[in-house]
């Protein structure tokens, strides 16, 4: 308690102190990113410019959007073409007849920002961010603004650990409830939870044209969920497990991820798969929804044809209350974690940006780390309070409904599918598939626990691919 004043103590004194030295000493004024985006926010919003700007940075066209080009563009939109090939044409048709790209086009600081590759990238983070990340960045780069940002990362911690403990003890009370293991209650109900929020952004984000996003988002979140997340809950403790049920589950995981692969595997033209990639079709995400279905109804079956792992007496059941009330409370922890996590991230990268923190630094950790808080907090909960099946079994269903649920529903809703491109094959799926197979082999040689040992090996795996992927340049989410 005492340490906790102190920490207390020195932020509001740090705040305070803040607040009467100039700005430009603390690095805070607005960047040339931030207000460029303030000036013209509506048109970097739309799904055009946006597309445009990833073109831009992917084919690292600063180098040729000079001071002296960008007026020959003004001149004639078409040279634009010459400068940047990969620039779609109907992006060039809105640069010669809309009067808003044109005035964004014209904008020297925006020029500035073209030719600086930071800055665009921040640029394209601040036309990508939600309500909730514009929000907090709105907060007052000074001692108040300071004070703000550190309750409101306070409140959402503590709405997080209260929320994850809520959770934990209504998934067990259902589990005694329905008479079925922890495990299933994780990888079916408390997984779907968990992924709805980041099925919404795919599905939006592959509706407004940015469909490799979509399905990083699902591959990216497997990775970190198999690796990092359930090797932690490892080291804290051993994780019990029914091997029967732990081992169809993981078979039921990795051919997820082996079919994802396969479906994205462009049959027709194999020699150009580490260059243009394939696609997810739409028809094939409609399908991963009905499987979906499937493999809740499967689960259930499993859990009900095994021994279960919860107490079966009237005593039990009736300590367990109603199951329709424990449900309610259930989804209800959920929210609130998930609502806490989307605070919380957004709030913790602006405090990390205005004390110094490099943006690749926070980009490589905080951002790329933020979907899987919920799966994190809640699997670290579940181990503390002694209930590590239910970890598992979260992490489990966490995989598979990345598979099934967000890359399907994402899919499904989009006319020409979900774009992997050729980076997917190049890295990121033999990532997914090798940390899924050690996961695999883990769960094969272990006995009735994941041990410490494990542990170590799972975030030994998590490290390798990640420190792999930023040598590469790949962005895991």
């Amino acid at each position: 308690m005492q340490k906790q004043t102190i920490i207390c103590c020195l932020i509001i004194t740090f705040c305070v102190f803040h607040s009467l030295v100039p700005h430009a000493v603390f690095g805070d004024a607005d960047s040339t990113a931030e207000k460029v985006f303030e000036k013209h926010k509506t048109t970097l919003q739309r799904t055009e410019i946006q597309n445009a700007l990833n073109v831009f940075k992917a084919s690292e066209a600063y180098t040729r959007l000079t001071s002296e080009n960008m007026s020959r563009v003004d001149a004639d939109p078409e040279v634009l073409k010459t400068l940047v090939p990969d620039v779609d044409a109907s992006f060039i048709a809105l640069l010669k007849t809309d009067a808003e790209v044109q005035t964004l086009f014209n904008d020297t600081e925006f020029q500035a920002v073209l030719q600086d590759p930071e800055a665009l990238e921040e640029l394209i983070g601040l036309a990508n961010a939600g309500w909730i990340e514009l929000f907090v960045r709105k907060i007052p780069a000074n001692g108040f603004g300071y004070l703000l940002l550190f309750i409101i990362i306070a409140v959402t911690l503590a709405t997080l650990g209260k929320g994850a403990d809520w959770l934990v003890d209504e998934a067990v009370a259902l589990s005694t409830r329905w008479g079925l293991g922890k495990a299933v209650i994780g990888a079916t109900i408390v997984s779907v939870g968990t992924t709805t929020p980041e099925a919404a952004v795919s599905v939006l984000s592959a509706m407004q044209g940015k469909p490799g996003l979509a399905l990083g988002n699902a591959v990216g979140s497997i990775i970190c969920d198999t690796g990092l997340i359930i090797g932690l809950a490892s080291l804290i403790a051993p994780l019990p497990l029914n091997r029967q049920l732990a081992s169809r589950l993981s078979n039921v995981q990795v051919g997820a991820g082996i079919l994802l692969v396969a479906v994205c595997f462009p049959w027709a033209s194999p020699a150009k798969v580490f260059t243009q990639g394939g696609v997810l079709p739409q028809l094939v995400g409609v399908v991963f929804v009905i499987l979906l279905a499937l493999y809740i109804w499967q689960s259930i079956r499993w859990a009900g044809s095994m021994p279960s792992d919860t107490e079966s007496t009237e005593e039990a059941h009736a300590e367990a209350g109603n199951a329709l009330g424990i449900l309610v409370k259930l989804i209800l922890a959920i929210v609130i974690i998930v609502v806490s996590a989307q605070i919380l991230i957004p709030a913790v990268s602006v405090m990390a940006e205005r004390i110094g923190v490099p943006k690749h630094i926070i980009s490589a950790t905080l951002v790329a780390f933020g979907t899987s808080l919920p799966e994190l907090v809640t699997a670290i909960t579940a181990v503390r309070r002694g209930h590590g099946e239910l970890a598992v079994g979260n992490i489990i269903g966490a995989d598979i409904l990345n598979v099934l649920f967000v890359a399907g529903v994402s899919a499904s809703a989009t006319q020409g599918g979900l774009q992997a491109d050729g980076q997917f094959f190049q890295f990121l799926f033999p990532a997914m598939l090798f940390i899924l197979i050690v996961f695999r082999c883990g769960i094969f040689v272990s006995g009735d626990q994941l041990k410490r040992p494990f542990g170590v090996v799972l975030v030994a795996t998590w490290l390798l691919v990640t420190i792999l992927s930023y040598v590469l340049s790949v962005e895991m989410h």
